[in-house]
């Protein structure tokens, strides 16, 4: 007979992999549209639907709200790398393949790693620093650099890792009083208020034909030209709402340790998609250094097991 922790395990296990799921739609979609909507029309829409989405579960469930922080330097400066950290992302997204994107944005267990040594004083002893040694030689093989013709944007997954981790371990100093609702809140206010800034910003500055064509995604007009951009927009928000959702309660009902590898199926679900409409694939060097990746990231999560550290098996990767 199964026991309750199993089954709860297994509808965790389950709806990890429909986040990644809708995750990878949400990417998929950004990338398809990224020739013809501001990126951020996308965050502002995104943000909007998400907070009211949160605000019917809380009411709904009883679960108090408050923008309060109790931690109000730091968690500005966790809203503002998340920020900064996705526009990298979804930027990149428009110049590279989402193979590459995705595998690449799965450093970030690294960055963690290496982030709460020095932000909360983790100790890390020589079995995960190799294997962060063995992940970050994933990477080079992932980006396969042409130093004569290199893809500079191929970079920004990586620093959108960097940026995550970041916020990932302040959110784990800043969880004893700031409730998890609350910290969303944040980042979605957060989303719509600097971009509107960058909007203005952007609409008082004059830019040289070069630079409107090659940050068009940034740079383009916020219109949405008809009601099936609005749709995709929608949609985009819906997936990005289900994700969250499908990670939070699969976090809630599973043990992290056993649930957290599964995450890694948004690489399975971003090679298919990446292949099947725009027919990008990694290369032989690129299937290698994912490997690597893969390698270095559960053994990371098993020795966080074996050492009950609880700075990346707690906290989704997106």
């Amino acid at each position: 007979m199964m026991s309750l922790d199993n089954n709860n395990n297994i509808k965790a296990i389950l709806l990890i992999i429909l986040g990644m799921f809708v995750f990878s739609i949400q990417d998929t979609l950004i990338k398809l549209i990224s020739d013809s909507i501001n990126i951020y029309i996308i965050y502002i829409i995104r943000s909007l639907v998400g907070l009211i989405v949160i605000i019917i579960y809380c009411m709904i469930n009883n679960i108090k709200l408050t923008l309060k922080t109790y931690y109000p330097w730091i968690t500005f400066l966790r809203v503002s790398g998340f920020f900064l950290g996705f526009s990298l992302y979804y930027f990149a997204l428009s110049k590279i393949s989402l193979p590459e994107a995705v595998t690449l944005f799965f450093v970030s267990p690294f960055f963690v790693t290496i982030s709460s040594k020095f932000i909360i004083g983790e100790d890390i002893g020589l079995y995960r620093w190799n294997a962060i040694i063995i992940g970050f030689i994933g990477v080079y093989l992932v980006l396969d650099p042409d130093f004569q013709n290199f893809n500079i944007y191929s970079l920004f997954p990586i620093f959108c890792a960097f940026f995550y981790a970041l916020t990932v371990v302040i959110q784990k100093k800043t969880s004893d009083k700031d409730s998890l609702f609350t910290q969303i809140i944040h980042t979605y206010l957060s989303a719509i208020f600097f971009s509107i800034i960058i909007y203005f910003l952007v609409n008082n500055l004059t830019f040289t034909p070069y630079q409107l064509s090659e940050y068009n995604f940034i740079l383009m007009s916020w219109d949405i030209p008809n009601l099936y951009f609005f749709s995709i927009l929608l949609i985009i928000a819906i997936t990005g709402v289900i994700g969250f959702f499908a990670i939070f309660g699969a976090y809630r009902i599973g043990s992290p340790s056993t649930i957290a590898p599964y995450e890694y199926s948004l690489i399975i679900w971003s090679i298919l998609f990446g292949y099947l409409i725009w027919n990008d694939y990694l290369t032989i060097k690129g299937i290698a250094g994912l490997c690597l990746i893969l390698f270095a990231s559960f053994f990371t999560l098993y020795r966080e097991y074996q050492l009950s550290i609880k700075i990346i098996t707690d906290k989704p990767i997106r």
